[in-house]
């Protein structure tokens, strides 16, 4: 084993060390209406690791697990984007801050904790970037954990943050300790764990689902009727609402209408808006039993995608500028679709200032009726990569 995985480090006050090896797997490139869509949007899509042909390709990914004994947290890394932060890709944040034990613990034993994990990744007071990375550190980490144990985390911003917590594995509030300066006997580190892998992303969604009571199996496709509409001007939940908002709603919204009742299978137009659900839990049922596809401009509501069953289809309208160089959107809604085994079509709108679009409806419609199908190919594919690229190319 090289000596560079966690189990092989020798700090004097490592507890445990554990070395998670990832296996590789490929998303295909996202589906479209058009030719003219595809290529306009493939120039955005981020690489993470490679890409050729039809398929993004995800290649030896590792985690790593560390427990230490006697250590103190002195705000390293920061609960907050930085040069490096918690899961921030590219600029991972280290753990050597932690390898030097205290020799001595402060005297009061008030201030030391009898065990702690880090888990205030950047961002995770809000939803979207809870369960982008707080979530799926407290998946690899599962089993470590105990009902005792308590987390350094970022106050919520809402109550749904507080659900998450309560679903993910029945923490409470009193558990959470805002980020500080503190002591403990046993502290769990967990920052290197994978942004992207369909391993974490489905158990993180089957636990909660099932902490809501609700199968995660999912429901097959002719029970679910609801094509929802994610406008974002009329959504009460939405951050930033004064962006990205779809200039001609009521338009397409209209045209949709009608696509649907032309085809006859009992689908209904739903207008999504976060003030109608009570609950984390009836956001989830409603996506996980009713949705049949969801479309919006880019933004968290379609990270909902992770409570809806297999096959539900994920239209994502990316805001590109009229002379096609720059978009607002970003891989993250097709990257966790697919790893959820949605489907995904991707749709350019034109955009001016604010990133509000325009959006072409009759093009938008006949995208819908071309993907609102039961059997579109498969996002998600396991890979092994072999000696596939062990040579120039």
């Amino acid at each position: 084993m090289p000596q560079a995985y966690a189990p092989c480090l020798n700090y004097t006050n490592l507890l445990r060390g554990e070395e998670l090896v990832y296996p590789d797997y490929r998303i295909r490139l996202p589906l479209s209406v058009n030719q003219q869509h595809s290529d306009i949007l493939t120039k955005f899509i981020k690489a993470r690791f490679r890409v050729q042909g039809k398929w993004a390709y995800y290649l030896n990914q590792h985690g790593r697990n560390f427990v230490f004994a006697n250590t103190s947290y002195q705000m390293n890394p920061p609960p907050h984007w930085a040069n490096q932060c918690c899961m921030c890709e590219g600029k991972p944040a280290g753990h050597s801050q932690f390898t030097v034990p205290q020799a001595e613990l402060p005297g009061d034993a008030g201030e030391v904790q009898d065990e702690v994990m880090f888990a205030a990744s950047p961002d995770s007071s809000f939803f979207q970037h809870w369960r982008d990375r707080t979530a799926l550190m407290l998946t690899q980490a599962d089993h470590l954990l105990n009902p005792n144990t308590q987390f350094i985390a970022s106050p919520a911003a809402d109550e749904t943050v507080t659900e998450h917590w309560q679903l993910i594995n029945n923490i409470t509030e009193d558990r959470l300790i805002p980020p500080q300066v503190l002591y403990a006997r046993k502290f769990i580190y967990s920052c290197d764990t994978p942004l992207l892998h369909p391993y974490l992303v489905q158990r993180m969604s089957e636990n909660m689902l099932a902490a809501a009571g609700i199968d995660a199996a999912g429901t097959p496709w002719d029970q679910r009727k609801a094509v929802l509409l994610i406008g974002r001007n009329k959504d009460a939940g939405v951050q930033n609402g004064h962006e990205r908002r779809w200039n001609n709603y009521d338009q397409c919204k209209v045209k949709i209408e009608a696509l649907l009742q032309r085809r006859g299978q009992g689908e209904k137009l739903v207008e999504w808006d976060l003030s109608s659900f009570s609950s984390l839990q009836d956001i989830m049922r409603f996506w996980n039993t009713q949705v049949r596809a969801a479309v919006g401009v880019h933004g968290s509501g379609l990270m909902n995608v992770h409570w809806a069953s297999p096959g539900t289809i994920l239209y994502e309208i990316w805001p590109v500028t009229p002379d096609k160089s720059a978009t607002r959107g970003l891989n993250v809604f097709w990257e966790q679709a697919a790893l959820k085994g949605a489907s995904y079509y991707w749709f350019h709108a034109e955009s001016q200032g604010e990133w509000n679009v325009d959006v072409d409806c009759d093009l938008l419609v006949e995208a819908l009726n071309k993907g609102l199908r039961p059997d579109n190919p498969p996002m998600l594919e396991p890979f092994y990569q072999g000696t596939m690229w062990s040579t120039r190319r």
